[in-house]
């Protein structure tokens, strides 16, 4: 393996954890370092009970190696706002943020810590994407649940703190024109966010347009663009 020259850190949405992702991405170069955020209750760290705040979000940048390399993120849907605050955490080191999915700010205020069980699913049925065993198995469901909750409770607080946050480096805004979950005439106002050029570029596809193989060069050049930025080492 060679050097890592610039690192991708990849935020997934609510519910979600990052292997999905990583698989989506491997056609990056061998340079690239790609790490993605797990969240307490998912994957490798499921045993664990749901639940973070955006503050042990943000220190969890401390255990990524090599903290100097060039880093870009990739956040969608919660993860893209989660992804603008830790943008700006990264300061000098990072060089743009790509938001998937995902209005500026809150995009899903609609719930709340009352909501029910039934309103939390039907963010679900809304998302699309999620296969029936899942909820039809109790257990599975109910871990589900759990993380949704957790994940809207953080979303709301990184919505809340997002308010006045500009990073210096470019953003790319990627949005499925069928997505029932974003309003898509707000996209442009993630150009608030940055003091560098915002983009916003749409395609077919629901919430989850980004799996879909059709729409997945539209990621990996977004990906590309913006490490082309990025100085080659001197030899």
């Amino acid at each position: 393996m060679p050097v890592p020259r610039a690192r991708l850190l990849v935020v997934p949405h609510s519910g979600g954890g990052p292997n999905r992702y990583l698989r989506l991405l491997d056609d990056l170069p061998d340079d690239v370092e790609i790490l993605g955020l797990t969240l307490p209750g998912r994957e490798r760290r499921r045993t664990e009970p749901s639940g973070a705040t955006l503050d042990e979000v943000l220190t969890s940048l401390a255990a990524i190696r090599r903290p100097e390399l060039p880093t870009l993120i990739l956040g969608h849907s919660l993860g893209a706002t989660l992804g603008l605050h830790l943008a700006h955490a990264l300061g000098e080191h990072c060089v743009g943020l790509i938001a998937s999915g995902q209005e500026p700010g809150d995009g899903i205020g609609w719930l709340s810590e009352h909501s029910s069980d039934e309103d939390v699913l039907r963010l679900l049925e809304l998302g699309g994407d999620m296969p029936s065993a899942i909820l039809d198995n109790s257990g599975w469901r109910t871990s589900l649940l759990e993380n949704l909750r957790a994940d809207l409770g953080l979303g709301r607080e990184s919505a809340e703190r997002s308010r006045g946050i500009r990073i210096d480096a470019p953003i790319t805004v990627l949005c499925g024109r069928e997505d029932r979950l974003v309003d898509l005439d707000a996209l442009p106002g993630w150009g608030a966010h940055s003091a560098a050029e915002c983009e916003v570029r749409v395609f077919p596809g629901g919430h989850f347009a980004l799996f879909d193989p059709v729409n997945r060069r539209q990621y990996v050049e977004a990906v590309e663009r913006h490490f082309a930025a990025i100085a080659e080492p001197a030899s």
